[in-house]
């Protein structure tokens, strides 16, 4: 899908300067979700199984923020709320995080390396992609 080759959790980590460990924990949510794999042995390594047209900034949000939520009354902790039976205001931001997680779900990570091709994540994409 555009990549030269498996490349390793130790040059990930290197090269974006996220520990070795954070760098495993996140291809583990990957590899769960299918978006990576990995090989192990001397020409092994991780890769991408899917495009990077076919991953959204949105599939990464939801995997590891669980989606957007504008407030916590539209998270996971929304039942800790006092309020929530009595609140006239939890819809418009439901409606509003809706709307931002709908947004990110249209930004491909190919879209990210077009548009950024020398900044941030653009600059890292662009270390994979052919």
């Amino acid at each position: 899908h555009g990549l030269s080759g498996p490349v390793s959790t130790a040059w990930l980590a290197e090269k974006t300067g996220i520990s070795l460990r954070t760098t495993e924990n996140i291809h583990a949510v990957l590899k769960q979700n299918g978006i990576t794999s990995g090989t192990v042995g001397a020409r092994g390594g991780l890769r991408l199984e899917r495009p990077l047209s076919g991953i959204s900034l949105g599939d990464l949000v939801l995997l590891f923020d669980d989606g957007v939520a504008f407030s916590v009354c539209c998270g996971d902790k929304s039942n800790e709320c006092p309020n929530q039976h009595d609140c006239e205001i939890r819809s418009a931001w439901s409606h509003v995080s809706d709307a931002i997680q709908e947004q990110l779900n249209r930004v491909s990570l190919e879209s990210v390396l077009q548009r950024y091709p020398k900044d941030g994540a653009g600059f890292f994409l662009n270390k994979f992609y052919d």
